[in-house]
């Protein structure tokens, strides 16, 4: 495969690692741990295999680096994803494997990676374009052909472990999206099998010349191809549809959590007490759990609301009934306009630094449009989303704000008109 097609099968990989890694977050299973494990290590593998990235490793000389480094480090994550691999295949046949199994694969992958090290230091590879090349002694040789076949019987031993749980695991489905998945599944790893001992040529062409090619021949492409379309499509059938859900998920959490955001902030100067906890991330970075972070939003718009309860203004009404008649909303913001209308004039009060209205307490009615809260999370905060749109571009509702900032009391004088008209 060229160089532009394993860097996007590299980012397909690290796609899918990312899906596993939060579902790991979300329902901490060892199989979804070790399938990020594999598709992460494939990733980062495939990143440093490609033949450009090979070829740019030739000016790692002029650093006193050797330019065959990137390749066995490429090699050792392949070899680390394949141990994952045969992982995931022991955690399908039993749930919760023996901790002796775990560390008897863990102890089997350091065995193969230590002669794999071994044989790469005696075979003292170097670059020629993107094919690695022994020195020039037939020890030097043979050790090359010994760490491509220790690399390619152990990814075949890993991989076959995998076919046949998956194998056993499509024959126990029932008919539907998910045995179709699985075959799937089943397919490519045969593929992948198929193609992994392609290898066996490089071995032979190792022993015999002292080189491994780095660029793949024709065959080897379409199997290439043909393993990763397969696993694509079973990810696809099996795995994406709710990963895609997923996201989706993520992505209207947080657009929702960002529509909150100019009513919030204006809230939260006015009434910093409000937030329920510090932030933990750089303001710009959106949050890593944009569904709790709405969930909290929202407490905290209420939180704010209770409080200004206490500094309503019983003028809001007069003030926005000459708002209106300059600036008349639509019939489906009317509510939100009269509720936006008496929110803003309570925090002009509230920035003002005016005593608290003692006829108005937090659980007092109070002089604000009524509202019953949405029967769910997405309902209230759609409420509040539509809220704060007119909040922010309403010019009856700024208007409104205009009179309460002129007409708000200072923090010693008494409150004009201290009886709140009980509206809810």
């Amino acid at each position: 495969m060229s160089g532009l097609v394993l860097y996007g099968v590299a980012l397909f990989f690290a796609l899918s690692a990312w899906h596993f890694a939060r579902g790991r977050r979300t329902n901490p299973r060892a199989i979804a741990r070790y399938s990020c494990y594999a598709t992460a290590l494939l990733a980062a593998a495939l990143l440093l295999l490609a033949p450009p990235t090979v070829q740019a490793a030739d000016r790692l000389h002029r650093l006193g680096i050797a330019p065959a480094l990137p390749v066995l480090l490429g090699d050792t994550l392949r070899i680390g994803a394949a141990c994952a691999i045969r992982l995931l295949a022991g955690v399908l046949r039993t749930p919760e494997p023996a901790r002796r199994a775990v560390r008897r694969q863990l102890a089997l992958l350091a065995g193969v990676l230590g002669v794999r090290a071994v044989l790469f230091v005696a075979a003292a590879p170097g670059l020629d374009a993107s094919d690695l090349t022994a020195a020039p002694s037939t020890g030097a040789r043979l050790a090359l052909a010994g760490y491509t076949a220790a690399g390619v019987l152990y990814l075949a031993y890993c991989l076959t472990a995998l076919l046949r749980q998956l194998a056993r695991l499509a024959r126990a489905a029932a008919p539907g999206r998910q045995r179709s998945g699985l075959r799937l599944l089943t397919l490519s790893l045969v593929a992948g099998l198929l193609w992994n001992a392609w290898g066996v040529d490089d071995v032979v062409q190792a022993a015999a010349t002292g080189t491994q090619a780095g660029a793949e021949d024709a065959l080897c492409g379409v199997l290439g191809l043909l393993c990763v379309a397969l696993l694509a499509t079973g990810l696809g059938t099996t795995v994406w549809p709710a990963a895609h859900a997923a996201v989706r998920g993520w992505l209207r959490a947080h657009r929702r959590y960002r529509a909150l955001a100019p009513l919030w902030r204006d809230l939260h100067t006015v009434l910093p007490e409000i937030a329920l906890a510090p932030a933990s991330r750089l303001p710009l970075l959106p949050p890593r759990d944009p569904q709790f972070a709405l969930y909290r939003r929202i407490i905290e718009i209420h939180d704010a609301r209770l409080i200004l309860r206490q500094h309503l203004d019983p003028r809001t009404p007069r003030w926005l009934a000459a708002a209106t008649s300059r600036f008349p909303p639509s019939a489906a913001r009317a509510d939100a306009t009269a509720e936006a209308a008496a929110l803003a004039a309570a925090l002009e009060r509230a920035a003002a630094g005016a005593r608290p209205n003692p006829d108005t307490p937090r659980t007092a009615p109070a002089a604000e449009p009524p509202h019953a809260l949405g029967p769910d999370l997405e309902s209230e905060a759609d409420h509040l989303a539509h809220l704060t749109r007119v909040y922010a571009t309403c010019p009856a509702v700024a208007e409104v704000r205009a009179r309460a900032r002129a007409a708000a009391p200072s923090p010693s004088a008494p409150d004009p008109d201290p009886v709140a008209s009980p509206v809810r």
